[in-house]
């Protein structure tokens, strides 16, 4: 159900040593099963072989990538794909400080040096996740056909007897998925369950107060009496984080 829907965070591996290669895909493993977040991981002996990949179909939101690599290094395959119009988040991991300018020519968003601090790979891994939480589509099953939609179109989710409603920024959808099912899909880190029927976004609340959020849009959303506290600290937590 999560891969169908797409909402698995797909990652690439590309190091030519094997223990570098196995230690990051180690702490990224890590990082983010303690954070909660689906994803998959996928290791590359070479750059090559991560491009022949690519252009075979393999899809990745990620990637993590050694800059030097014989053959083929990582600035070279980074060129490569933005050349062919690919614009994958990229994140180096190198022993070479100074090349570090080089990333932003290909528009990397991160450029971490080794031996790799896992403070600085889960910091570039929760900014890349966040990045591609901001552009990510998803489609919800409607009666009639699927329904595009990205997570910061979605003001909050309603449950209703027909399965789940979702009041966006300018209009309402009803799907058939359980309310159960939309809270697994959604994303944690900016969506919050505020009542046993209610999904709220917390990126598109203006105010908190007992016992509702008031939207940006205007729309109210209710907070359950037993859960106010603990929806408050964690709304005060992801405006001030």
């Amino acid at each position: 159900m999560e891969d169908r829907i797409g909402t698995q965070f797909h990652i690439a591996v590309c190091d030519d040593i094997q223990t570098d290669r196995e230690q990051i895909a180690g702490m990224t493993e890590d990082i983010l099963s303690g954070e909660q977040i689906p994803h998959s991981i996928r290791c590359y002996e070479n750059a090559k072989a991560l491009l022949t990949a690519i252009q075979k179909g393999a899809k990745f939101n990620l990637l993590l990538l050694d800059v030097l690599m014989d053959e083929m290094d990582g600035m070279a395959l980074a060129a490569e794909l933005r050349k062919q119009g690919d614009q994958t988040m990229i994140v180096f991991v190198s022993v070479c400080q100074e090349l570090a300018h080089r990333g932003y020519r290909v528009k990397a968003l991160r450029y971490l040096v080794k031996p790799l601090h896992k403070e600085d790979l889960q910091e570039a891994l929760l900014y890349c996740h966040k990045q591609w939480q901001a552009k990510k589509e998803i489609l919800l099953p409607i009666a009639k056909g699927q329904y595009r939609t990205s997570f910061p179109n979605i003001q909050f989710a309603e449950a209703c007897d027909r399965g789940t409603r979702f009041v966006l920024k300018d209009e309402t959808v009803e799907c058939k998925l359980k309310f159960s099912q939309v809270e697994a899909m959604l994303p944690k880190s900016m969506f919050l369950v505020c009542h046993r029927a209610y999904i709220v976004n917390l990126s598109l609340a203006k105010q908190i107060s007992p016992y509702e959020f008031r939207m940006k849009s205007g729309a109210v959303v209710p907070i359950s009496r037993y859960r106010y506290n603990e929806v408050n600290q964690q709304f005060v937590n992801f405006v001030t984080d």
